[in-house]
């Protein structure tokens, strides 16, 4: 089966802008990104390239990715985008499982391949070199491969939230139908205009919103590095219709000198994604006449559910329905299902799901029940059916044998007024086993913040779920996805209660 679809849109569009990119002040058309796609196809397979090898990607958001990953599809080669953000011992354990066999990559970014990579390391796709490889003006026509639809076409990992990246498999089907299916949920059409913020090596910046653009023939407008401020500055000049952001973004607009309200007048959908949402940024919103809607996804299964604006409205705490093609069940810790209003496990069935790890075929049985992807994230639905992610099985907080349940503790916490964001977690406690915790950025100082959060926690909650140590920072450590760094924040908050225990002791 012919999987170039870029092809195809190319000879089904009028010429328009594709892809936009402000920094290089460059604008290319769905015929220019078909023929530099075809173009660089022909370059990989001369490089010897072939069927089923691997060809990387180190690099910010640029329309190189694109070019990759459109010829990687022409080739049948498999794409993977390399999350430059990670720690270096991650990025070495993602080049040796993936079996790379080259990595086009970003200057800025070398030095964190070099003495890791350097065999491998191919070509700066800032280059004049390269430019003159996928330069459309001189445009060599590639004759797609004919694929099977479970042919591997994209590996993407993890984070490594809990331990190094696993290699998340899209075979061509899987990697295809996400897109189809967000573009008729969502009506997507070639008037959508959008700016991809978020990383391209992330399923949330780029199965979940590039792709869906381009296919359905709209616009996107690329920042290379996500900046509050900048993206303020693009929002005027672009106006776009529709945008997905991870809600730290949108709190960096918020509270950049230039923001202005009036730039989000053109927007039909407002979505977030990636992390729990900040009850501060939606109520802005909300303040402004905008509903900032909740998506959910993950890794192994790229967007699988978003709210409606006007559901948002009435219950700004959901993550919707399920979007076409998606099956969803809530499962008990003997996997039956669930009655309306429980907590339990969220499993996901879809051709857009992931089939597995690559190169790990244990992990992959034990993250599937049924033919559905257990997620991992707790969650339940209410009688209209609108789904609720309560909380990651993973960061339950069980104290001195009760369990607590981080977001429920976020979600009062965030209430207060001094709270601009908080994130709580379990600690280690020799009385306890784990005790709660918040690391929390305050929006003003006070020297009497912690009496103050506390007496406004134990009117709302019971005493163990409250805090018993707060960790202030100034700001709120993220991962390599700009979702807050758990694991840091973790070591922190260990390492503080191991320093008051021990000056404790010495009073002792």
């Amino acid at each position: 089966m012919n999987y170039d679809w870029i092809r195809t849109r190319a000879d089904f569009d009028e010429v328009k802008a594709a892809v936009i990119d402000p920094m290089k002040g460059t604008e290319w058309s769905y015929q220019d990104m078909n023929a530099r796609a075809d173009n660089l196809a022909n370059y990989l397979h001369d490089q010897g390239i072939e069927r089923g090898d691997v060809v990387g990607i180190f690099a910010p958001n640029d329309v190189a990715i694109l070019d990759l990953l459109f010829a990687s599809f022409k080739l049948g080669a498999v794409y993977l985008p390399i999350n430059w953000r990670l720690k270096p011992q991650e990025i070495e354990s993602v080049i040796v499982d993936s079996q790379v066999k080259m990595i086009f990559y970003a200057a800025k970014h070398l030095s964190s391949l070099q003495g890791i990579a350097d065999d491998l390391v191919h070509m700066d796709i800032d280059s004049q070199e390269y430019d003159a490889i996928v330069d459309p003006k001189q445009h060599s026509p590639f004759r797609a491969a004919d694929l099977e639809s479970d042919d591997l076409a994209v590996l993407m990992y993890t984070s490594g939230t809990t331990g190094l990246p696993k290699g998340v498999m899209f075979t061509y089907d899987s990697f295809v139908n996400n897109p189809i299916n967000l573009i008729l949920t969502y009506r997507i059409d070639a008037d959508y205009r959008t700016i991809i913020a978020t990383p391209m090596f992330h399923v949330l910046g780029f199965n979940d919103l590039t792709l869906p653009l381009l296919m359905a023939g709209g616009t996107v407008i690329l920042q290379r590095y996500f900046n509050g401020e900048a993206l303020n500055n693009l929002m005027e000049a672009y106006q776009p219709n529709y945008l997905i952001l991870i809600p730290t973004m949108y709190y960096a607009m918020l509270v950049a000198d230039n923001f202005n309200p009036h730039h989000f007048e053109n927007l039909d959908f407002l979505i977030q994604g990636g992390s729990a949402p900040l009850p501060g940024v939606q109520n802005k919103f909300n303040a402004m006449g905008h509903s900032i809607i909740n998506g959910y996804g993950l890794t192994e299964a790229p967007l699988v559910m978003v709210n409606t604006p006007e559901n948002g409205v009435k219950k700004p705490g959901s993550i919707g329905k399920p979007v076409m093609f998606i099956d969803i069940r809530i499962f008990d810790e003997h996997y039956e299902d669930v009655e309306v209003g429980e907590i339990g496990e969220l499993a996901v069935r879809g051709k857009n799901v992931t089939p597995g790890y690559w190169n790990k075929p244990e992990e992959t049985a034990k993250s599937f029940k049924d033919g559905y992807f257990l997620t991992g994230d707790l969650a339940k639905i209410d009688e209209d059916g609108d789904v609720f992610i309560v909380d990651r099985r993973k960061e339950l907080i069980i104290t001195g044998g009760e369990n607590v349940l981080p977001s429920e503790v976020e979600t009062v916490l965030s209430e207060h007024p001094l709270i601009a964001q908080c994130v709580v977690l379990g600690y280690e406690s020799p009385k306890f086993g784990e005790s709660v915790s918040a690391a929390i950025v305050l929006t003003e100082n006070d020297s009497d913040y912690e009496q103050k959060l506390d007496a406004h926690m134990r009117e709302r909650l019971a005493g163990y779920k409250i805090p018993r140590m707060y960790l202030k920072v100034t700001h709120m450590p993220l991962n390599s996805t700009s979702k807050p760094d758990k694991l840091e924040l973790k070591q922190a908050m260990n390492k503080k209660a191991y320093d008051e225990h021990q000056q404790d002791d010495e009073l002792v």
